[in-house]
């Protein structure tokens, strides 16, 4: 494990949904800029890290016959668990996903847990599966629905490598997040 990483591990952050992990450990002081200096290269533990993001709420205002959790966009691979059932997995950074909840909701205390997978462990897997694709360099972007920048080019900085544009729920305002 990175040292980095080691300094993060089972501990929570603050999160801010939409947003992504780094943003959120940038806020709480946990990694330096990514921006500056070799900061960048020394940060990429963080898009090969399994995160999950945490919340509770209540839902006793809610009516009508179905109740859809709506995630306008989760980046990329994500298990979706409301109240220790598992409602959905994604595999696809660029769309959305509706998932029927109705009949897992309480008036209080439900539980959401958002865990979020590498990126690259399973674009790695998936080129294990499928064997080896014309490719410009030695990067798995072509075996996962994500934004290609998000993988290391001779010729761009990596955006986030992680969860950019994670937007887990619609108005929703999740406390906390961590290494799972």
């Amino acid at each position: 494990m990175e040292p980095a990483a080691e300094a993060v591990a089972g501990r929570e952050f603050p999160a801010t949904v939409p947003g992504c992990v780094h943003t959120d450990l940038l806020a709480a002081g946990a990694i330096p800029d990514p921006f500056l200096d070799d900061n960048e290269t020394r940060l990429h533990w963080i898009g090969r890290t399994a995160w999950r993001y945490e919340t509770t709420f209540d839902a006793d205002g809610l009516g009508g016959d179905r109740v859809d959790l709506v995630a306008d966009g989760l980046d990329t691979v994500a298990t979706v668990v409301l109240n220790g059932v598992e409602v959905g997995r994604t595999a696809n950074m660029h769309r959305g996903y509706r998932f029927d909840v109705t009949a897992l909701l309480r008036p209080a205390g439900n539980e959401l847990a958002v865990r979020f997978d590498s990126a690259y462990g399973y674009a790695q897997r998936v080129r294990d599966e499928l064997g080896a694709r014309p490719n410009a360099y030695d990067e798995p972007f072509q075996y996962i629905r994500k934004m290609a920048a998000n993988f290391d080019r001779p010729s761009s900085r990596r955006e986030s490598g992680g969860r950019s544009g994670c937007t887990p729920g619609r108005g929703r305002d999740w406390p906390r997040s961590g290494p799972s």
